[in-house]
């Protein structure tokens, strides 16, 4: 019994040491601590600001934007603001203090934005440089539904819309969406941009961008 009870604690002895010896000496593993990384950065938003004043005054403009890919374009939502002095105003958007109407349209690599009258809905309304300064991107990268619901439409059966409005968010503010989303997605911020001023091609030239690539685009609610 004596001997019994010795061997057991040599055994209890051998274990308490050589456990934490194992566990200090075993072989680094990088693609679990990656895959644990990856599982608490799954949800990412890419931030692009773009000074758009060298594109006013004027009715449209046209933005190369390379992070918008056909991946992107095709299982993503984006949001667009326009920064103007007192807010930045949420694409597409109806502008009653200034009488225009202005949308968005994004194809991959491309974005374009265009200014109509508020009254018709059709006559081009020439937005002038004092009014407006950016144009800022959010790119949602996420497999949770609780930020990657449609963005695009907006209805009370959408669960993005249902869960901002609980949490009394004004979807129309970028402060406010911006604050919602970093509480539950990294914000990666891809940069300050300047967009050059467009090239003058004369008269015949002047007309939308959209003529040649209408079928292509995705209009952005």
């Amino acid at each position: 019994m004596q001997l019994f009870t010795i061997i057991w604690t040599l055994v209890c002895a051998a274990i308490i040491i050589g456990y934490p010896l194992y566990l200090f000496n075993r072989p680094f593993a990088p693609n679990v601590m990656h895959k644990e990384n990856e599982k608490g950065h799954s949800n990412t938003v890419e931030l692009l600001s773009i000074d758009i004043t060298k594109q006013l005054p004027g009715w449209s403009f046209t933005l190369d934007v390379p992070q918008i890919t056909e991946e992107v374009l095709n299982n993503n939502p984006i949001l667009f603001y326009l920064e103007s002095k007192e807010a930045c105003l949420k694409l597409p958007l109806n502008n009653t203090e200034m009488g225009y109407t202005a949308n968005v349209y994004k194809n991959v690599g491309k974005v374009y934005v265009t200014f109509k009258s508020l009254n018709d809905g059709v006559t081009n309304f020439y937005v002038p440089a004092w009014h407006l300064s950016k144009l800022k991107i959010l790119i949602i990268k996420s497999n949770d539904k609780k930020i990657y619901g449609n963005w695009a439409i907006k209805s009370e059966k959408s669960l993005i819309h249902r869960n901002l409005k609980r949490a009394g968010i004004n979807w129309n503010s970028y402060e406010d969406i911006l604050g919602y989303l970093s509480n539950i997605a990294a914000i990666d911020f891809k940069g300050h941009f300047v967009a050059p001023s467009p090239k003058r091609h004369g008269y015949r030239a002047k007309g939308s961008p959209l003529s040649s690539n209408e079928q292509k685009l995705i209009s952005t609610g």
